[in-house]
């Protein structure tokens, strides 16, 4: 995800500020990939925020570049790479948003309760226009 095209993809919008972040911690610990450094992070938020502790497991493999990264016309919708579009039209054809969630989060296993989980962390703290697209 650190890198072009997936970073500039609308449903990514604020993920560069995160990974600006991150970039000092990762300047220290060279061996901790991009993708297990993101994930504890996230992890770690939560946690502070008061969620449970999610157990955590190490070893990703960074990609090498972006053309590692998902198509933006990839997994069944219009230049998003399969990721929620901010503002109708959808690219899915749905109708509303809430169907247009389900579109894109059924698809990848999850069910209502964990499209509200994730849809909710995504304003944990503040939301920024800049940042989350709406």
């Amino acid at each position: 995800i650190i890198f072009e095209p997936e970073i500039k993809f609308g449903a990514n919008a604020g993920l560069t500020k995160a990974i600006d972040l991150l970039k000092p911690i990762k300047a220290k610990y060279t061996a901790v990939s991009w993708a297990d450094l993101i994930q504890m992070a996230s992890a770690c938020a939560i946690e502070v925020s008061g969620g449970p502790s999610i157990p955590m497991k190490y070893g990703r493999v960074d990609a090498e570049d972006g053309n590692a990264c998902p198509a933006p016309q990839s997994r069944g919708t219009v230049d998003n790479a399969g990721l929620p579009d901010a503002m109708p039209p959808f690219g899915c054809g749905a109708p509303d948003a809430a169907t247009h969630l389900r579109n894109i989060f059924y698809r990848m296993g999850f069910d209502d309760e964990g499209i509200v989980a994730l849809s909710g962390a995504h304003t944990l703290g503040r939301a920024f226009k800049e940042r989350s697209g709406t």
